[in-house]
């Protein structure tokens, strides 16, 4: 969220634009609005496209000016520049996130928030979060104090790439004239623009997750910007120039307000914010009456404008991590608090941090090398926090993996499920009753692939339109059963007790998944998400099981919708139905594994805080079964019990997670759910004997 000021030298007063210091001040207030109360602004993410066009119109008539004066363009002047800009308070920020992060973030959150920080702190932020949108698990993943330095990753890259650019498209005119050197110049602009403005549509339309953050989708605003600064020079009349002003600004406002986190972004729906930012540069400062020249020059206007860096850097990890050191949901007038800490920490970074570093003389009046060993300096102390930091989690993740090991190989009465069998009540085991295994800060250690079922693809379709799988259990010429497990990511979680089941049966278990793709003809995939490899896996299903006519029955298994209306649960179960019709006729037993409860985002964070202080988890931490549960009608389990037929059945383990009115993240000291949804593979292991009870007394596969 920075540019480039319009001098050459630190010695040069600064010449600043009244119009783009107004335009740093409705983008930092629409985001900051936007990520505090997001159903006043609902479209405040364009602010960073703002800042976008600002930069590339700044930066790029920087470095032609410089062409023009000199014929070429110094690298290391540059970027020295830009690091004292940019890095001071950004690594200011990130030291403020690491030890905050280590003093109040609940350690299961450590791994995310430390390795986002090194994402930041070397200016890939944008390229990680673009790899975790698009990862169904991690698009699970809260919100870290550093998320918004994805625009300043994009912004880095821009800085480092586009110089070299230009002195590209200077080789090609070496001895030209300075009008041959800048039309070489926009012509490398024009096509480098028209690139990526195209692929940015594209790329939305096929990938709109990962399309927001990379940054190829993003360098055609920069591009409009350097346009716009290499255009001649504007000699319109006030009048023109003053009205042309006004409708960038509303042209800006308007997508602010029009879109949401729903549209399509960035694609083509970003060229209504970078040209109403085009527009307000392109019209200047008219100084008409009624004109928005009188607004732009307000003091608080152009202070905005002026600490907008700082006000970015700061309100985002303020409204991240305040929840943790408040334990309690943030309501608006702890918000307005935020907002106004935000103001001062801004104001104080700009003057004691921004303002010295970036021209006073302990770096602006030296060579460049000194500025780039401030980088390294800087830039080391932050990672080799972080590094500290998960050092101290890893000791603590391999003591945690120890204690599970030891508690499940001593075969403890009452572990896990067996606590809450409802046949065998009460049973307590007094050893379990501060125990939560596994710890929330060890739930990315590989217990699933400790059972040897990970071999299952992710997305049980390849590029041939081939469907993936994988199988367990006896070999097929002692099976006594074939089984198929279809469904999504929770379909995955029960590939444990499948193993288990497989060898206790002696069936030999074919299973197939595709995250975030319900086994329905009807299709609710997350945002970000590619819907045609998921339909195409769906409909490959019952070819691939005429293939396999030794397998005769299925298992299902769902993440049960959050229906608003009785007409989508509905139109779900009727999916679920027809889908099965579409089965084979080779498969004559259905069964269905009814939903686990929800969780919340901070449940890990309370059990966390609850073994810590010596409080059982389960009651500390319970959530009201109404909210968790009963919400979430199962529409594939009542879409089987509609159905009445004595080969289809529905095994319900409710009475396992919950009672008449609470839910429990933790059950007979083995934690439930890994996320917001996700059983653990331990607890998802112990229900095995009551998986087993349930087929026996259904009879769905006898018959």
């Amino acid at each position: 969220m920075t540019d480039e000021p319009q001098r050459t030298e630190p010695s040069k007063r600064r010449i600043l634009r009244p119009e783009i210091q107004a335009l740093r001040a409705i983008a930092v207030t629409t985001v900051v609005v936007f990520h505090y109360w997001p159903d006043l602004i609902t479209g405040g993410y364009i602010g960073v496209d703002v800042f976008f066009a600002i930069s590339g119109f700044l930066i790029t008539g920087h470095l032609v000016r410089e062409v023009d004066r000199s014929g070429h363009v110094s690298l290391p002047g540059f970027w020295a520049r830009r690091a004292r800009r940019i890095l001071p308070a950004a690594l200011l920020v990130l030291l403020f996130c690491t030890v905050a992060t280590f003093l109040i973030v609940p350690l299961n959150l450590w791994d995310q928030f430390f390795r986002e920080i090194q994402a930041s702190t070397l200016y890939v932020e944008n390229w990680n979060l673009a790899r975790e949108a698009v990862d169904y698990l991690g698009a699970e993943n809260r919100p870290s104090p550093v998320q918004h330095y994805w625009s300043l990753s994009v912004e880095e890259q821009f800085y480092i790439v586009w110089p070299v650019l230009i002195l590209i498209a200077m080789m090609f005119v070496r001895k030209g004239s300075a009008l041959l050197r800048r039309r070489s110049i926009t012509t490398m602009l024009l096509l480098l623009t028209g690139a990526s403005l195209a692929y940015s549509i594209w790329d939305t339309a096929i990938n709109p997750a990962a399309a927001f953050f990379v940054t190829p989708t993003r360098v055609w605003e920069f591009g409009a910007g350097g346009l716009l600064a290499l255009a001649a020079t504007n000699t319109a009349r006030p009048a023109l120039r003053a009205a042309v002003s006004w409708l960038g600004i509303a042209m800006i406002l308007v997508a602010a307000f029009a879109y949401n986190p729903q549209t399509p972004f960035p694609g083509i729906a970003a060229a209504l914010p970078i040209a109403g930012t085009l527009a307000v540069i392109w019209a200047g400062s008219p100084d008409l009456r009624w004109s928005p020249l009188h607004w732009m020059k307000l003091r608080g206007t152009q202070w905005a404008g002026d600490v907008s860096y700082s006000i970015y850097l700061w309100h985002w990890p303020l409204l991240i991590l305040a929840p943790f050191l408040l334990l309690r949901t943030l309501d608006t007038p702890i918000k307005l608090a935020l907002v106004a800490l935000t103001l001062v920490l801004a104001a104080l970074s700009k003057r004691f941090v921004e303002d010295p570093m970036r021209s006073g003389p302990l770096l602006a009046s030296h060579r460049p090398r000194r500025s780039f060993a401030f980088v390294l300096v800087g830039t080391g102390t932050v990672l080799l926090a972080t590094v500290g930091a998960l050092a101290v989690l890893t000791a603590r993740q391999n003591s945690d993996a120890l204690a599970t090991s030891q508690l499940f190989a001593s075969h403890q009465r009452c572990l896990g499920a067996a606590a809450r069998d409802p046949e065998h009540q009460p049973c307590v085991n007094p050893k379990l009753r501060l125990v939560a295994t596994p710890s929330p800060l060890d739930l990315k250690r590989d217990y699933v692939g400790a059972l040897n079922i990970l071999a299952c693809p992710d997305k049980g379709i390849d590029q041939s339109g081939a469907v993936g799988s994988c199988t367990f259990g006896v070999p097929a010429a002692r099976a006594r059963r074939f089984v198929a497990l279809i469904g999504d990511s929770h379909a995955g979680r029960w590939r444990s007790a499948m193993t288990k089941i497989a060898a206790q049966r002696q069936w030999r278990v074919t299973a197939t998944s595709f995250l975030g793709c319900p086994f329905s003809t009807v299709t609710y995939l997350k945002k970000g998400l590619s819907l045609a490899p998921c339909l195409a896996w769906k409909h490959a299903i019952p070819g691939w099981l005429a293939s396999k006519p030794k397998i005769d029955t299925l298992f299902v298994a769902q993440l049960s919708q959050p229906f608003t209306t009785k007409q989508q649960f509905e139109t779900d179960v009727a999916g679920f139905q027809a889908e099965w019709r579409r089965l084979p006729p080779t498969i004559k037993h259905i069964v269905v594994m009814r939903d686990n409860p929800r969780s919340t985002t901070a449940t890990l964070d309370c059990v966390e805080r609850a073994v810590s202080a010596r409080r059982p988890p389960g009651t500390a931490c319970a959530l009201r079964r109404s909210q968790v549960l009963d919400r979430f009608p199962d529409a594939a389990a009542t879409a089987a019990l509609r159905l009445h037929k004595p080969n289809i059945g529905v095994v319900d383990l409710t009475p396992f997670y919950c009672d008449k009115t609470f839910c429990y993240p933790v059950i007979g000291g083995v934690l439930v759910i890994s996320d917001r949804s996700h059983l653990t593979p331990l607890f998802n292991g112990t229900l095995v004997p009551y998986v087993l009870r349930a087929l026996d007394r259904g009879k769905w596969l006898e018959r």
